[in-house]
């Protein structure tokens, strides 16, 4: 009896806390569906929600002064954006399970269009402009 206390007031909050920050940490590990609509193709997303989420790249490039490297970038890599499409879906569950991106699966469809690179450069060049 004094065993079974002893062991349950050593561990009892403890091992508490460390299974709370366990369960936290791996909470999106192996679930199957998504807290957003699921997405399997690009014309699932909306055009309001496309824009959007380009606009956010293209602030983050320009504030961050990456605008240069970054249409270099998208350029030397456009021929290549199915594969690197292909590559976020194939990571899709370790990054996950490890980090709770809700626009992910939005992001990888996007990149799997040419054409939303394109727009993408030119979203980045026109603030660009507007900053200056």
């Amino acid at each position: 009896m004094r065993l079974k206390q002893r062991r349950n007031s050593r561990f009892g909050i403890i091992g508490m806390i460390t299974m709370s920050k366990f369960t936290n940490f791996f909470k999106n590990a192996f679930s199957t569906q998504s807290e957003n609509t699921a997405f399997y193709s690009e014309t699932d997303i909306p055009a309001q929600r496309k824009t959007e989420l380009i606009g956010k790249f293209a602030q983050e490039i320009v504030d961050r002064r990456l605008s240069v490297p970054a249409i270099m970038f998208i350029e030397t890599v456009k021929p290549l954006s199915f594969l690197g499409s292909q590559a976020m879906v194939f990571f899709e569950p370790i990054i996950q399970s490890v980090f709770a991106f809700r626009s992910y699966r939005e992001i990888y469809l996007l990149l799997e269009n040419r054409e939303n690179l394109e727009t993408l450069m030119q979203e980045i060049e026109k603030r660009e402009q507007n900053k200056n």
